[in-house]
């Protein structure tokens, strides 16, 4: 079982930090500094939790380290955390959209 987490978080990880990427690509001239500046720093802590998941996850399927509760809260809250960021940005684009008038 736990072994599946592992292998799930090692398919995951790349897959969250190609979308990170391809977020970043999109740029919207309409953004204000403060909300770039939080964007950035989102980026930033989610590469870092996806960075410790993926090592985690790394060294848990290679048998350099073993399967702990401690390394299943670490992975798990690794990657909770940078969806959640990844969802944040999401919902601050979605925000910043300019709203048509209602009719």
């Amino acid at each position: 079982m736990n072994s599946l987490l592992y292998e799930g978080a090692l398919q995951v990880v790349p897959l969250l930090l190609i979308a990170l990427f391809l977020d970043r690509r999109i740029t919207n001239d309409a953004t204000t500094e403060r909300s770039r500046r939080l964007q950035r720093w989102s980026s930033k802590f989610s590469l870092v939790l996806n960075a410790v998941a993926f090592l985690v996850s790394l060294f848990i399927v290679a048998g350099v380290i073993s399967a702990s509760s401690l390394t299943v809260s670490v992975v798990i809250s690794a990657v909770a955390g940078s969806i959640g960021l990844l969802c944040g940005q999401i919902w601050q684009r979605i925000d910043e959209e300019p709203r048509a008038p209602l009719r």
